[in-house]
């Protein structure tokens, strides 16, 4: 038996390397796109290295619940339980290798499986009579797929990601049949996340738009209990206080077109509270990534604006008012114009720890005529508000992802700024290994060059760092 204070770094080197599996692509005989598994999980891969477990977990669920069918189900449940120990959650991991066990018992992925319940001092569950259905078919319809993805992702406690996969279904795919109970369970998951007053603003919208299903009955009693037991603690008024609210704004909800429901998805997100994620799908809007091929784009301007608020509750009060500088440079007839104005105005006034000095946010060319290119953009503005966290995945879908593997003109630039945005997340070790191996995979480009001026300035920052840390102080 492992003792607790031990378990995880042994689980830990035991499992070094696994991660990084390569999946096979000569046993896919179809064209792979973006969408196909061999794809998605070099980008779990990726995500894996960068330590960014939350979204390597997630991308897991997809793979498994989203882009399948595949036969890829086995690594799949196996690859969630070797995350979840790096989360602290060894129970999710039991569960996860019992599922492989039984799933797939004669499996690769199953004999790991039992090397890392034995390590856990867990006894590998007996084969199951009859086999396990797969997670999804063919026939699978794309919101079923969606729903089924947000479900596994808060069975695994991904709290926030289910909200944003919820939410999807009902901005994304607003005929769903899933609709109402996704929006149900977005209240479910922030009543988990300890935000019960947003829970409750879900649950009305619940009562408000699906008033004859099942789940408004449920988001009745549900909300009813909440005020209950607020009012019981004395904290009703205090939770109240804690909504987001502007009052002067009124979220988008219109689902005509992909561009309308971008919009509206964004305002939706902002509405629970998830800052981060609602500026990265403004952005999108911004970037005409929900824009159709020759259709128009009239929420350019709003979309600019709502970064700005987004970026100010987020604390890059620079980043907000460098978008409604850019604003007001671009559309400076839109009626957001005059709201960009009023907001610079009354945040230099009322905040003394902002700026309305500096430059605008990076300006978008006239024409963003791929999805590469669109991505590119979507990155550097995130960059310039502050997220690089959000910005490496887009960087990681240029290299990986949207030409399906294959060469594209911006993938040594990409490689390059993930390095950055590993350096301004504070992980230097991480921003290492991608301008190393910038270097490697892109000798011949600019990339290269700046990466190794970037390597040589970041040993000289060590190298100062350790002398004032050694020399005595006078």
């Amino acid at each position: 038996m492992i003792t607790s204070c031990t378990k995880p770094a042994l689980v830990s080197a035991a499992f070094t390397g696994l991660f990084l599996f390569s999946c096979c692509q000569t046993a896919f005989a179809e064209k792979l796109t973006p969408k196909s598994v061999p794809i998605q999980i070099r980008l779990a891969e990726e995500m894996t290295a960068n330590e960014d477990w939350e979204e390597a977990a997630r991308r897991w669920i997809e793979i498994l619940f989203y882009f399948g069918p595949s036969d890829q189900e086995a690594r799949g449940d196996f690859e969630l339980g070797a995350i979840a120990l790096h989360r602290g959650r060894s129970n999710l991991a039991v569960a996860q290798w019992n599922k492989v066990v039984t799933r797939d018992p004669e499996s690769e992925w199953a004999e790991r499986a039992r090397k890392g319940l034995a390590l856990l001092g867990k006894e590998p569950p007996a084969a199951p009579e009859t086999p396990f259905p797969p997670c999804i078919t063919e026939e699978t319809l794309s919101d079923e797929r969606q729903f089924l993805v947000a479900t596994e992702e808060m069975a695994h406690g991904l709290h926030i990601f289910a909200i944003r996969d919820f939410l999807k279904i009902t901005n994304l795919h607003p005929t769903s049949d899933h609709a109402a109970e996704a929006r149900f369970r977005v209240g479910t998951s922030q009543a988990l996340l300890g935000h019960p007053e947003r829970a409750m603003r879900q649950w009305d919208r619940v009562t408000r738009d699906y008033p004859d299903s099942p789940e408004a009955q449920m988001a009745r009693a549900g909300a009813a209990a909440w005020h209950a037991a607020l009012r019981a603690a004395g904290t009703d008024a205090l939770a109240a206080r804690g909504t987001v609210s502007e009052s002067a704004w009124r979220p988008f909800r219109r689902y005509a077109t992909e561009t309308d429901r971008g919009i509206s998805y964004a305002d939706d997100l902002f509405e629970n509270g998830i800052f981060d994620y609602a500026l990265q799908e403004y952005a999108k809007v911004l970037c005409d990534i929900y824009t159709a091929k020759g259709a128009d784009n009239p929420h350019k301007a709003y979309a600019r604006y709502r970064m700005g608020v987004c970026a100010y509750r987020l604390g890059e009060r620079d980043a907000a008012s460098r978008q409604w500088r850019r604003l007001l440079a671009e559309y400076p007839e839109s009626p957001w114009a005059h709201h960009a104005t009023q907001a610079l105005t009354d945040v230099g006034t009322t905040d003394p720890f902002s700026s309305d000095a500096g430059r605008p946010a990076p300006a978008l060319p006239p024409d963003l005529p791929s999805a590469v290119v669109q991505r590119y953009h979507l990155g550097e503005q995130l960059v310039d508000c502050g997220l690089p966290l959000v910005a490496s995945k887009e960087y990681l879908k240029i290299i990986f992802v949207l030409t399906a593997g294959k060469p594209n003109p911006l993938q040594a630039e990409a490689f390059y700024k993930l390095g950055l945005c590993q350096h301004l997340r504070g992980r230097p070790d991480l921003a290492r290994t991608v301008w190393e191996r910038t270097i490697a995979e892109y000798a011949d480009t600019p990339w290269a060059e700046k990466a190794g001026t970037a390597l040589s300035q970041a040993d000289r920052r060590e190298t100062a760092l350790a002398a004032s840390l050694t020399e005595p102080t006078r």
